[in-house]
């Protein structure tokens, strides 16, 4: 027989419920409490490593529009203007930030030894796989994801299966050691070099070159340390004939033949998207993410004097496609 409204309200007033009352009423209020911090304009600090270095500024930039509102406040710290480090910590105690954000490899190396439980997101980090990672750690790798990078090589230049790199092991061990194995998975041979100071490059660049069909480039600081290195890889390569794959337009004036390179501003919108989640306490897939965007630029004009033929039938991948004039 069904429940009258009367005896309802009796059984709801039960001692039972009534012991119970408080800790539901206790979350209860949690639960809106939770609702309101993640709704409520967030406190954010961005430290960036130098803000004259236009990538960092760039990406510093997207990632400031595209959180938009999102962001009650938002305070600046560059560590290069500052001169003092340690300003960071205090700036963090005083401030309280919701959210870290940190541009670049001194940032994010700052942000971790000071931001303590803060949730500390970066972008623009070298090799970001060689600083250790704590669990409140989240980041956008400068990097495209190696598959993309390799894959793009084998499709663009499909004659080109044997691909040297020169790198330092203090910078780029983890990174190697992954190409290593997904360079195999493509039939592609690996041939490698490192550097440090007891084995300087121009040592090492002939006999190389000799051994491979294309030079990769990679952003290694140890190998990429001035202009004079970049210019005397460029010369030795161009000597041999030999066309040089990176990861930035900026070596196209020295002669590179391909570049996939990361879009910078579309790295800004993907760490404040990134952003956003882990303040709204949103799962994440990958706790550090592959850029989502990249420009490819085939130099065929360059290509042409190195006497290398590319995939005519990939230009469509192909973002800007240089021609000899």
């Amino acid at each position: 027989m069904p429940m009258s409204y009367p005896s309802l309200l009796q059984t709801l007033s039960t001692p039972l419920l009534k012991s119970v009352a408080p800790l539901l009423f206790g979350v209860l209020c949690g639960l809106l409490a939770d609702t309101v911090q993640a709704q409520s304009p967030a406190k954010i600090l961005i430290v960036n490593s130098d803000a004259t270095v236009n990538k960092y500024r760039q990406v510093k930039e997207a990632f400031t529009l595209q959180i938009g509102t999102y962001a009650g406040r938002i305070i600046n710290f560059d560590v290069q203007q500052s001169g003092h480090p340690e300003l960071l910590e205090k700036l963090i105690k005083d401030e309280s930030p919701d959210l870290i954000y940190s541009i670049g490899s001194q940032a994010y190396q700052l942000a971790s030894q000071f931001g303590g439980s803060k949730p500390v997101l970066f972008s623009s980090v070298i090799n970001w796989q060689r600083f250790e990672r704590r669990d409140n750690s989240y980041g956008i790798a400068n990097e495209l994801s190696l598959t993309q990078e390799l894959s793009l090589l084998r499709f663009l230049l499909p004659g080109l299966p044997r691909i040297g790199v020169i790198y330092d092991p203090h910078f780029s061990a983890e990174r190697i050691n992954e190409a290593r194995a997904q360079a195999k998975e493509l039939g592609l041979v690996l041939v490698e070099q490192t550097v440090d100071d007891e084995h300087p490059l121009a040592q090492h660049l002939d006999s190389l070159l000799d051994k491979i069909d294309i030079l990769w480039l990679i952003a290694d600081p140890g190998v990429l340390a001035d202009r004079v290195t970049v210019e005397t890889i460029f010369s030795y390569s161009s000597r041999h004939k030999k066309p040089v794959y990176t990861y930035s337009d900026a070596f196209m004036n020295y002669g590179a033949s391909l570049v996939v390179a990361a879009d910078t501003p579309t790295m800004g919108r993907q760490a404040a998207n990134m952003a956003q989640a882990i303040l709204l306490r949103e799962p994440l897939k990958e706790t550090v993410q592959s850029p989502a965007g990249s420009h490819i630029t085939l130099n065929a004009c360059q290509l042409g004097k190195l006497d290398t033929r590319y995939n005519a039938d990939a230009l469509d991948a192909v973002n800007q496609l240089l021609e000899c004039h």
